[in-house]
C-alpha cells in the first residue's frame, strides 16, 4: 500500500494536493477524479452518527439519523470505569459510521472537564486524566475495527465555552503535561489514532491549528503521530502558518495515506 501511495503522491499536482486537504462540502474533503481518489467524508459523533446534511448548508437529508444507534454520551460510558464496554460503543460508532459511507468520525472528545457550566461536557469523559487514557483507547480500538479513523479531539486544553474561539490558554508545563496531554499521548501511542483535531482556542498565544509547540514539537516530534491532523470547524485562521507548523504532516505517507488509500478502499 505505501508504494501505491508513494506512486499516487508523485502523480498528484500541487492543485490537487491542496483540494484534497481542504474542506470541499460539509463534512468532506475535494475528490482527485483524474486519479479515482474520492473525497473523504466524515460525521460528526460521538453519540451516534450525525444525520446527513446538503453539501453547502446544515439543511438535514431526510431523517437518516434514524438508521443509526443512539450511544451514550462518553461522560456516561466513562462513568462505568469499564473499557470493554468503552471499547463496545466505538465499535458500534465506527460500524455504523463504515455502514454510512463515512471515512472518518469526529469522536472522541476527550477535553477534561475544568469548568461545569461547558456546554460540552457531555462530549468529554472525565475530569480525571488517568480515567481518560483508559477509556480513549478502548473507544478508539474499536472505532478503527471498521477500518473507519477515529478523529480525538480537540487538542489541546479547549475546556471552556466563554470565548471558546479566542480565549488564550497560559499555562503551565506541569499542568499541561499532567493533566490536559495525557488523554492525546495515549491515543497516539496506545490507542493508534489515525486522525486528531485541533482546538478553537489559542495556547500561549497561539491558536491550536497553528501551533508549532502543539502540532510539531510534541505532537509529531516527541510522540511520533504520522496521522492527519483535521481544524475544528472555521479555527483555522492562517492557512500558511498551519502549513508551516505542520510541515511533517504534509511529507507523512500515513497522513497521505489516511486520504488516498483509506478513502479509495472504502468504495
Amino acid at each position: 500500500m505505501n508504494e501505491k501511495i508513494e506512486a499516487l503522491l508523485g502523480e498528484l499536482t500541487l492543485e490537487e494536493k491542496i483540494r484534497m486537504i481542504h474542506g470541499d462540502g460539509l463534512f468532506r474533503s475535494g475528490d482527485v477524479k483524474r486519479l479515482g481518489i474520492p473525497a473523504l467524508r466524515m460525521s460528526d459523533g460521538p453519540m451516534g452518527v450525525r444525520h446527513e446534511f446538503h453539501n453547502a448548508d446544515w439543511t438535514p437529508v431526510g431523517y437518516s439519523d434514524d438508521y443509526v444507534t443512539y450511544l451514550p454520551s462518553n461522560s456516561a460510558v466513562a462513568a462505568t470505569w469499564n473499557r470493554d464496554l468503552a471499547r463496545s460503543s466505538g465499535r458500534v460508532l465506527g460500524e455504523e459510521a463504515r455502514g454510512r459511507g463515512k471515512d472518518v468520525i469526529l469522536a472522541p472528545g476527550i477535553n477534561i472537564k475544568r469548568v461545569p457550566v461547558c456546554g460540552r461536557n457531555f462530549e468529554y469523559m472525565s475530569e480525571d486524566p488517568y480515567l481518560t487514557v483508559q477509556m480513549v483507547v478502548s473507544m478508539i480500538q474499536g472505532i478503527q475495527e471498521s477500518d473507519v479513523a477515529a478523529c480525538v479531539k480537540h487538542f489541546a486544553v479547549n475546556s471552556q465555552e466563554t470565548e471558546r474561539v479566542w480565549v488564550n490558554v497560559e499555562i503551565d508545563e506541569r499542568t499541561l503535561r499532567e493533566i490536559y496531554l495525557p488523554g492525546f499521548e495515549a491515543a497516539v501511542k496506545e490507542g493508534g489514532t489515525y486522525s486528531l483535531m485541533g482546538g478553537y482556542n489559542l495556547v500561549r498565544g497561539i491558536h491550536c491549528c497553528e501551533n508549532q509547540m502543539l502540532l510539531q514539537k510534541i505532537l509529531r516530534e516527541e510522540w511520533g503521530f504520522d496521522g492527519a491532523v483535521i481544524t475544528d470547524w472555521g479555527a483555522l485562521h492562517d492557512t500558511k502558518a498551519a502549513a508551516r507548523r505542520s510541515r511533517r504532516c504534509m511529507r507523512s505517507r500515513r497522513s497521505w495515506g489516511l486520504r488516498v488509500s483509506l478513502a479509495a478502499t472504502v468504495r
